[in-house]
């Protein structure tokens, strides 16, 4: 779990503790200082689970304290559920125990690594042949150098993975694979784009606090045995999304369904920042692939100037090799130097057209595809709250209608309390009639009080790791660009102090100089020839 996004947990504990328990805040402050003995900050000098606990146990002495000094009414003790912190159409929280995983090698690494970032690599791929029944594929080694492993995967198991983490976790924020083509490309430069997009696919998974405890996930990296990783893709096609909340599996145990007016006012501003910036992203992924593009054609025409200065120096040096009288030695070494010039110049341009099409455009474009993830998952979380509202309002008409005007026997009450004494008050009046469609509308409310809970949280902390992976990026970029220049600067130095030097020679201030260039440079059986 990162540091941002456990701090992002203490401060919704605290805040839940001030605003839905109504616990004042200073008399918090105070009781948690008391507690440590000392002056504290609230979220760094606190593990989650100590907060958590502390938070816990002072909300029910606080629930005590209630209790003894008031006496509910019959509504209240009707209504009130000992898990929810507050329950009604505007807020609600509710938290639900589910299955418990064991925290796998991944999980347990970043909890011993919190400040540490893996990052999944694919060094190398292979072109696998065919036959009559079988189409050609790509072979793709997934490495992770902090685990020492590395596998092989076709791009069919990236699709199942990400399939199989959608049926396991449905309504999460799914990390992007490039579009499966009809004709599969098996050109290097294709092969090398795809190999760019399904390592950020990687990074981005294991950079999810809640996907990266998948048992599918690790299986993914870590199985090199054939037949265990079948057996692994096996189970997840008998695998059934959970219908219940309590089916649900994660490290923490707990399912947290939440809701309030902040969050959607949360949701209202991101969703209009998403929707703002998802062109400026496309017009991002638009000219950093045109800036590519451009300068590889300029590369193309730097290696044909190199070429045509080549062609240069093998006429001159066959003309050398004829006419062993009035030989231009100086002038082929000088097209040597330039075609030298142009070659390195050339390479040192492809690798920057590498970097910057692994820093900027493939980057530019996963994020602007995992931003249409976060879009999506908005709209999702949008319409699960427009439909329990509507609900929940046609209900409450219906209700209202109900009591106002409908006989008691109509109203599908399954109760043994005095129906006439419910009958008197509107709060239980509501609550018992209508029961089966009043569980419809809880079970919309309570999805999407899920949907908006991680909504939130994956949103929040995908921001978060995108701004870390733009300064890594951009760090190692700066640093590959910094040895590019610095081994491209040392050549061409090299080169101009032989022009240097040349020039020097024809002004006559380093005149013995030019037999030295001949025994070092030019071919030995020429020089033999020159000599004689």
């Amino acid at each position: 779990m990162s540091l941002t996004f456990e701090r992002l947990k203490k401060q919704d504990l605290l805040l839940s503790a001030v605003l839905y328990e109504k616990i004042p805040k200073e008399e918090l402050i105070q009781h948690l200082s008391q507690v440590r003995g000392e002056q504290f900050d609230l979220i760094d000098s606190w593990a989650y689970e100590a907060l958590e606990a502390e938070v816990k146990s002072m909300v029910e002495k606080k629930h005590e304290e209630f209790k003894r000094t008031r006496t509910m009414s019959m509504e209240e003790e009707i209504l009130i559920k000992p898990n929810v912190i507050i329950n009604d159409e505007k807020n609600y929280r509710e938290t639900i125990q589910c299955k418990q995983l064991a925290p796998n090698r991944i999980v347990l690494y970043y909890v011993e690594n919190p400040q540490i970032i893996i990052q999944p690599r694919i060094p190398e791929y292979k072109i696998i042949e065919g036959n009559t029944f079988t189409p050609n594929y790509v072979n793709y080694c997934v490495v992770v150098g902090q685990f020492g492993s590395n596998v092989w995967r076709r791009v069919e198991h990236f699709y199942w993975l990400q399939e199989a983490l959608q049926q396991q976790y449905p309504d999460s924020l799914i990390p992007p694979l490039p579009a499966k083509t009809l004709f599969r490309k098996f050109t290097p430069e294709h092969i090398s784009k795809r190999c760019k997009m399904l390592e950020q696919f990687l990074s981005a998974i294991l950079n999810n606090h809640l996907l990266r405890q998948s048992d599918f996930i690790e299986g993914f990296l870590f199985l090199d045995d054939d037949i265990k990783f079948k057996q692994l893709q096996a189970s997840s096609t008998v695998l059934k999304q959970p219908t219940k909340y309590s089916d649900y599996a994660n490290q923490e145990g707990q399912v947290i369904l939440e809701f309030n007016p902040m969050m959607d006012k949360y949701f209202m501003d991101i969703n209009n920042y998403m929707l703002n910036t998802n062109d400026i992203y496309k017009e991002l992924t638009d000219n950093s692939r045109f800036m590519v593009n451009s300068m590889k054609d300029f590369i193309v025409k730097v290696k044909n100037l190199a070429g045509s200065i080549g062609s240069l120096k093998e006429a001159t040096k066959a003309f050398n090799l004829k006419n062993i009288v009035g030989s231009l030695p100086l002038l082929e070494f000088v097209y040597t130097l330039l075609e030298e010039y142009f070659v390195d110049w050339s390479t040192n341009l492809n690798k920057l057209v590498n970097t910057l099409n692994e820093n900027l455009y493939e980057f530019f474009r996963f994020q602007r595809d995992m931003q249409n993830q976060c879009v999506e998952l908005i709209s999702n979380r949008n319409r699960a709250q427009c439909k329990y509202l509507k609900e929940f309002q046609d209900l409450m008409k219906k209700k209202h209608k109900y009591f106002t005007t409908e006989p008691i026997e109509k109203w599908e009450m399954v109760t043994e309390i005095d129906k006439i004494k419910i009958k008197q008050s509107q709060i239980l009046s509501y609550h018992f009639m209508l029961p089966k469609e009043t569980q419809e509308v809880e079970e919309l409310k309570m999805r999407f009080a899920y949907i908006n809970r991680q909504a939130y949280q994956q949103i929040t902390q995908y921001f978060d790791n995108k701004g870390i992976s733009y300064t890594t990026r951009m760090c190692n970029m700066s640093i590959r660009k910094k040895e590019n220049a610095a081994q491209h600067t040392q050549y061409v130095e090299k080169i101009a102090s032989q022009f240097m030097q040349i020039v020097a020679m024809r002004n006559g201030e380093i005149p013995n100089l030019k037999q030295e260039w001949i025994d070092q440079y030019l071919n030995p059986l020429r020089i033999s020839c020159i000599i004689k």
